[in-house]
């Protein structure tokens, strides 16, 4: 009997032993979280930042830029996203762990701060609306991000550079321009002789009256060009916010796109054939020439400007508008060789063909809709 209990102290000792020493080791773990090893890392403004080193819990904001995680392959630093990153069809399919990230961003200026601080980020990264809440509310270090509708690839490869010095994943950094500067410049090759009255002019109609679009003081302004298209809202601005509409976006009066005649009308709601067969539009070229494309829907859709859209939307407009100069060039495979190498999403043919048609889904928050 006395035996037995020196046993049962003996254990109990070593019990007891074995619990401190795993709240030591948890206590070492949060030190080193909060007071360990750091660097500095430059955000887009040009400010300092003081981050933990290694780098392992990151709130990424902002709906376009999620995706640039996976093209840097930092998918599993990522602490917290934006909603609409979370509910993107095409990295659900790739992967569905996504979905249980925190998502404290649903879009611009709403930021749930209960929901951001329990996912315990080391940085959060975010635009300036966002990042200012995140600092006036929590103590939590945030790097800004500089992202204009005229964000223009120079400003796009500093973009992905950033990122890459912020994850440490500067090798795939420069993967993903090179790769871009590649497809660009293959393009041009084919597109930059062709004489300007002999170039395809291209309105992009979006909402379900196809008149929603963005201007010639847009991103979007350069991706039609590079196409070696002609830009139809050449002359209009619509960078800034409008009511009920996202920033850079404008509604044009139908006499106006009449006005200017569109050889090509890419959409992102409806049917080609809907358009088709409305009078409103029977006297446009586009629809006389059944010249009218639903706008693909890859991680995100191709109207904002992100990383995948400035590799493959000119590519696309080049190939739908001079199929002639690129019939050597299937889409199909440009597609799956562009989301294998960069995000090592291998894409099956269904996907693709989902993808180019417009078929994905993004569900946007509630406060912003579609539009």
């Amino acid at each position: 009997m006395e035996t037995n209990r020196h046993i049962r102290k003996i254990l109990i000792f070593f019990a007891l032993v074995a619990i401190i020493a795993f709240v030591l080791a948890m206590l070492r773990n949060e030190k080193t979280a909060t007071s360990g090893k750091t660097r500095w890392i430059t955000d887009m403004t040009g400010k300092k930042v003081q981050v933990p080193d290694p780098l392992t819990r990151v709130a990424l904001f902002g709906g376009p830029t999620g995706q640039i995680a996976y093209i840097l392959g930092a998918r599993d630093q990522l602490c917290a996203v934006t909603n609409t990153l979370k509910n993107s069809e095409l990295v659900l399919a790739f992967d569905p762990s996504i979905k249980e990230l925190p998502g404290p961003r649903s879009t611009s200026g709403h930021i749930n701060v209960e929901a951001l601080l329990i996912s315990r980020p080391q940085l959060v990264i975010a635009g300036k609306l966002d990042g200012s809440i995140v600092r006036k509310k929590t103590g939590i270090p945030v790097a800004f991000t500089v992202s204009t509708m005229n964000h223009d690839i120079n400003l796009l490869k500093n973009e992905i550079r950033f990122y890459a010095a912020v994850f440490g994943k500067e090798a795939r950094g420069e993967k993903y321009i090179a790769y871009l500067e590649k497809t660009l410049a293959f393009v041009k090759s084919r597109t930059d002789s062709i004489p300007v009255e002999k170039r395809k002019k291209v309105f992009n109609g979006y909402g379900p009256k196809h008149l929603v679009t963005l201007g010639g003081d847009t991103f979007m302004h350069e991706r039609i060009t590079t196409a070696g298209c002609s830009d139809a809202t050449s002359d209009v601005s619509t960078a800034g916010v409008k009511e009920g509409l996202h920033s850079g976006l404008s509604e044009m009066s139908m006499e106006k796109v009449l006005g200017w005649n569109p050889d090509i009308l890419v959409i992102d709601s409806g049917t080609a054939e809907e358009v088709y067969r409305d009078p409103r539009w029977k006297t446009v070229t586009a629809i006389q020439n059944r010249q009218v494309f639903k706008q693909p829907v890859g991680v995100f859709i191709w109207d904002r400007p992100t990383a995948e859209a400035a590799v493959l939307y000119p590519l696309w407009l080049a190939k739908t508008a001079y199929p002639e100069l690129f019939a050597d060039v299937d889409m199909v495979k440009e597609v799956k060789k562009f989301y294998g190498e960069i995000m090592s999403f291998n894409l099956s043919d269904a996907q693709t063909h989902a993808l180019l048609n417009g078929d994905f889904g993004i569900t946007f928050a509630a406060t912003e809709g579609k539009r």
